[in-house]
């Protein structure tokens, strides 16, 4: 019962270890980043992904975008990968294209490869490579998910660095924790914080809420 969207605006959150599944978001967060950047404050974000087998291959196709209230700018993804589990769904390994931009602002389209495995803290790693100029960003992840009974307690960390031009780059981070209930056939609820930062930021704590709907 995944609703936190703040993950979900990279293509490191749309694959995970687990089989591929369908949803579409909406919600809200006190500010945006991508990459150890802030984008926006206040935001109103949504989401929606797409999982299904083609030839053999698992496939996921996730477009989300956030809107800015007031201060900052808005951003858009479009992400697609196809895939394989192995050994019993313990290994995963994925191909793909991302592309991300601000309006107004830049935009970005990027190939990767993602490799996972399901074990304890399910950790995975990924590395991009901008089409257009010969620029790279690494990211790894965990995280964990536990049953309280009432709710689902969501646990993840990650860590990357970001080729910003071919001499600057820059390093972030982010520990977060989500509390998601199931509140209706098919419907999730969620509540969030996440700590961000980076090189280029102080430590900030990013709260959010979300409506998640399974199908």
């Amino acid at each position: 019962m995944k609703t936190k969207l703040l993950s979900l605006f990279t293509a490191l959150g749309l694959i995970t270890n687990a089989a591929i599944a369908s949803s579409a978001s909406i919600g809200y967060t006190s500010d945006f980043f991508y990459r150890g950047e802030q984008k926006a404050l206040e935001s109103f974000q949504s989401k929606i992904d797409y999982g299904t087998s083609i030839l053999g291959l698992d496939t996921a196709w996730h477009a989300c975008t956030n809107q800015s209230v007031d201060q900052g700018v808005d951003s858009y993804g479009l992400s697609f990968a196809a895939g394989k589990s192995f050994s019993d769904g313990l290994l995963s390994a994925y191909v793909g294209f991302n592309h991300f931009e601000d309006v107004p602002g830049e935009a970005l389209s990027e190939i990767f490869v993602q490799a996972g495995s399901n074990i304890v803290l399910n950790p995975s790693v990924s590395v991009y490579r901008n089409v257009d100029e010969e620029l790279f960003t690494y990211e790894g992840s965990i995280s964990h998910s536990l049953d309280l009974k009432v709710a689902s307690l969501n646990l993840d960390a990650s860590a990357g660095n970001t080729e910003v031009t071919t001499s600057d780059n820059r390093t972030y981070y982010s520990v977060g924790a989500e509390l998601a209930r199931q509140i209706g056939a098919g419907v999730d609820a969620g509540l969030s914080v996440d700590l961000v930062d980076s090189d280029d930021i102080e430590r900030e704590f990013v709260f959010g809420a979300a409506l998640t709907f399974n199908f």
